[in-house]
């Protein structure tokens, strides 16, 4: 389960992180990153609304699921026990949170759950290790030294790849993708919250189209 969801991740190599709450709107925005020729998504576990809002932000997890088969759905922002189990019946195809919560991550490994954990220190990659994950998300992305930063981390943990997110925008997508360790990237640039809400789904459409001819550069 973990190894075949990694490999659809790396064939996405871009993961639009997302912010919606409205069934409705998550399915328009994933028509229209569908359309613009993603692969998968992140719907964050991100709201003001408590439990009614989580409710509804899983509900649209549900939504996209049903609607887009094809595409990878992933819940974000999984930052306990709870929540990852909200992911988990709403068919969530993986979970990443942005740090490493242990009893989190033991939940998902028992229920054989695809997580990735937030990390951004050598000693929170070697929790991760010893808990039996190699794929993890190392957030904040530039903030923890961007690619230099990756660049050493492959030395001492050859087996490790990561998702990198925070910080990662149009401009600099592409020199992540370009190491080695970096099996994708995620990032809200491409559906940010303000085109969400004005429901501009063409605009968005528009950005992950150009999204799919970055310009690599070496790490």
């Amino acid at each position: 389960m973990f190894e075949q969801t990694a490999e659809k991740i790396k064939n996405a190599k871009i993961i639009p992180v997302a912010k919606v709450q409205e069934k409705e709107d998550a399915i328009k925005l994933a028509r229209a990153l569908t359309n613009g020729g993603m692969k998968a998504v992140e719907i964050t576990f991100r709201t003001n609304d408590g439990e009614t809002g989580l409710k509804k932000i899983a509900c649209c997890i549900e939504s996209i699921k049903k609607e887009f088969p094809n595409i990878l759905v992933g819940a974000g922002t999984v930052i306990n026990t709870s929540l990852a189990q909200k992911a988990q019946n709403a068919g969530a195809d993986f979970l990443v949170s942005p740090g490493f919560n242990p009893k989190t991550v033991k939940w998902c490994v028992e229920h054989e759950v695809p997580f990735f954990p937030g990390v951004c220190t050598p000693g929170e990659i070697e929790q991760a290790i010893e808990a039996g994950l190699n794929f993890l998300k190392f957030f904040p992305a530039e903030v923890m030294g961007g690619t230099k930063f990756l660049k050493s981390l492959a030395g001492p943990f050859q087996q490790t790849m990561f998702i990198t997110t925070g910080g990662i925008n149009a401009e600099n997508f592409s020199s992540y993708l370009s190491c080695k360790n970096v099996g994708a990237v995620g990032g809200s640039w491409m559906c940010p919250e303000n085109l969400i809400k004005e429901k501009k789904w063409q605009e968005i459409e528009k950005l992950c189209e150009k999204s799919n001819f970055p310009r690599i550069k070496n790490c």
